[in-house]
């Protein structure tokens, strides 16, 4: 072979080599493209199809439930016509503490105790009888402005002690006949996490469905023979708690076991507080004074029929 041919031959040789590495590196180059697209694919699709849709239902369901409340709030309120009254109001306001079917063991305070089964035909009653259930703002709004709800009857619903059978039994209840409810807190017992108290996380929920927390001190004790600095304390910080914790404005103290003296009351307007609840029996009304509201006592033998006789005016 001559020098020129073999030149030649040399030079095809690498050309086709240099080729073959040209397509080899252009194959390589198409896979790694085609297999960053397919996973930039699959990254791109993942979230779409796990994550979103899960945070989706979620939001979509809050949104629902909350535009749900918010529309079940909004006609609650313009379904209700607020009429002026020639006479001043008796408002009833029902004092309730724990709502179960009492132990042997629960006699010394079998006073404080009322069966569900008991609770749910006084719920009944009133539904029947034509009664609207007040919250704090609306007693506050009946009892300054004299005002009535159009054709109907009023009561407020209260509940001492924060106790945890306000959640378990009478809540229930409550939701069944639709009505709402105040539960006084016990601040100090919920923040300590006691078994019969109700928690915040439940307190939270029932307030979202309509039920009302109000102020009932931080230890419970008899404000009556505290000193001021003890009662702006119990008061104060009890308040600021659900404040804090409920994002309101707490408007209402029940008095521990219905004591106080004229210094509660002054501390307690001091605080911001608008009405005082005790435990003196009869019907609520503006002359007895906003921090010094009488309260129907509800026992374990009150009947439907006494407790309707017994609110009437």
């Amino acid at each position: 072979m001559t020098q020129p041919t073999q030149r030649r031959s040399v030079a095809n040789k690498a050309r086709k080599k240099r080729d073959a590495l040209l397509l080899l590196n252009l194959v390589l180059l198409i896979l790694i493209i085609t297999g960053g697209l397919f996973l930039w694919k699959e990254y791109r699709a993942q979230p779409n199809q796990a994550s979103t849709p899960k945070i989706s239902q979620v939001s979509q369901s809050t949104s629902s439930k909350e535009a749900k409340d918010s529309s079940s709030t909004s006609k609650a309120k313009e379904n209700i016509k607020w009429v002026k009254q020639d006479q001043p109001i008796k408002l009833p306001i029902l004092m309730y503490h724990a709502i179960h079917d009492m132990a042997p063991s629960e006699a010394a305070n079998a006073g404080l105790i009322v069966s569900p089964a008991t609770f749910e035909s006084h719920l009944k009653a009133l539904k029947e009888a034509g009664y609207y259930t007040l919250s704090p703002d609306e007693a506050y709004k009946a009892l300054t402005e004299n005002v009535l709800p159009e054709n109907k009857k009023i009561i407020w619903l209260t509940f001492d002690d924060s106790l945890k059978d306000f959640y378990t039994q009478a809540y229930p209840i409550l939701q069944k006949y639709q009505m709402k409810a105040t539960n006084n807190v016990i601040t100090g017992f919920v923040q300590a996490g006691r078994e019969d108290i109700l928690t915040l996380e439940e307190i939270k929920e029932m307030k979202q469905n309509g039920m009302s927390f109000e102020d009932h001190t931080v230890n419970h004790p008899d404000l009556s023979v505290s000193s001021p600095d003890a009662q702006n304390s119990e008061l104060q910080d009890s308040k600021q708690f659900l404040d804090s914790n409920l994002s309101q404005t707490t408007t209402t103290v029940a008095y521990p076991s219905g004591r106080y003296s004229e210094t509660t009351m002054q501390i307690a307007e001091k605080l911001g507080y608008k009405m005082g609840l005790t435990t003196n029996n009869g019907l609520a009304s503006l002359s007895d004074g906003l921090l010094s509201l009488n309260r129907v006592r509800v026992n374990p033998t009150t009947t439907a029929q006494s407790l309707l006789d017994e609110i009437r005016n």
